[in-house]
């Protein structure tokens, strides 16, 4: 994960917003940390939480065998 550089305004007005007092790490980079955001390595799902689509794929493959 790559974050843009952030002032320390930026960063008390991102803590004033309380979107991080329950996540993991403290973003999300789907939420309004996103912006901050410069780039991301692997799978976006797998970023934001549950990788959906290999979740999807396993029980498919769980199903039919």
């Amino acid at each position: 994960m790559f974050v843009t550089p952030m002032s320390k305004k930026e960063i008390e007005e991102y803590i004033a917003t309380g979107e991080g007092r329950d996540k993991a790490g403290s973003y999300a980079i789907q939420g309004i940390f996103g912006k901050y955001i410069e780039k991301y390595e692997g799978d976006y799902d797998n970023v934001v939480g549950l990788p959906g689509k290999r979740v999807k794929e396993e029980l498919w493959q769980w199903c039919i065998s």
